[in-house]
């Protein structure tokens, strides 16, 4: 998931960055409301928008998103002015956080609507294959594969970026865990590999010099 963080404070806003990076999320700044509209896109999945920004407010910057986009909005404020948040609701967004305040809770948020818009999918059709993400089971023609735990999440990272072109390092970051031997980047190439054969997965396409994308034809 991409996420939008729209804010002048340049020590909050790299705070932020790290900490949701830490966790998967792709994240893009933005200091005013300028660079926030030219950097908002059908790929970006959340904002968090701060309301005083320069050259466009935050309410201004929310109110041309909503006329593009419904995705889920979280303002941060400094302020605990009662009509202020009812204007930033007005104008649809999904909810505030009052500066100062801790990263982990800024995570519960993020993550909440996260879940809230963007339902996960627990199975995956195509053509012939049928995959059960939460079973770890793969069938073709109605006969069970023999796949592997990581080949099934990999599959489940490009299906949650379905249209992206991820790297290497983009799904190892997504797939393996603090606890896992982190492989070289060219081991996904082997997993790929593997999808395409067991799976007859032809929506696995390779972007030279980037990586894969899964695309559904």
């Amino acid at each position: 998931m991409k996420i939008l963080v729209v804010e002048d404070d340049r020590m909050i806003r790299e705070g932020i960055k790290e900490y949701l990076s830490e966790f998967g999320y792709s994240v893009i700044e933005a200091s005013d409301g300028i660079e926030a509209l030219d950097k908002f896109n059908s790929e970006v999945s959340l904002v968090i928008l701060d309301i005083q920004i320069p050259f466009k407010n935050g309410l201004e910057v929310l109110r041309e998103i909503r006329g593009k986009s419904n995705l889920p909005v979280l303002i941060l404020t400094a302020f605990s002015d009662e009509e202020y948040k009812i204007d930033a609701f007005t104008n649809l967004a999904d909810g505030y956080i009052e500066k100062p305040f801790s990263l982990p809770v800024l995570k519960v948020r993020v993550d909440a609507l996260i879940e809230k818009y963007f339902c996960k999918v627990e199975k995956f059709e195509y053509n012939n294959t049928e995959v059960d993400f939460t079973g770890y089971t793969a069938s073709v023609n109605g006969s069970l594969v023999d796949v592997n735990a990581k080949e099934i999440e990999i599959l489940k990272c490009l299906l949650d970026n379905e249209g992206q072109a991820l790297t290497r390092s983009q799904i190892i970051d997504s797939v393996w865990k603090e606890s896992d031997d982190i492989p070289y980047d060219r081991v996904i190439d082997v997993y790929i590999k593997e999808l395409r054969k067991k799976l007859e997965l032809d929506c696995i396409v390779t972007i030279r010099n980037v990586g894969y994308k899964l695309v559904r034809k």
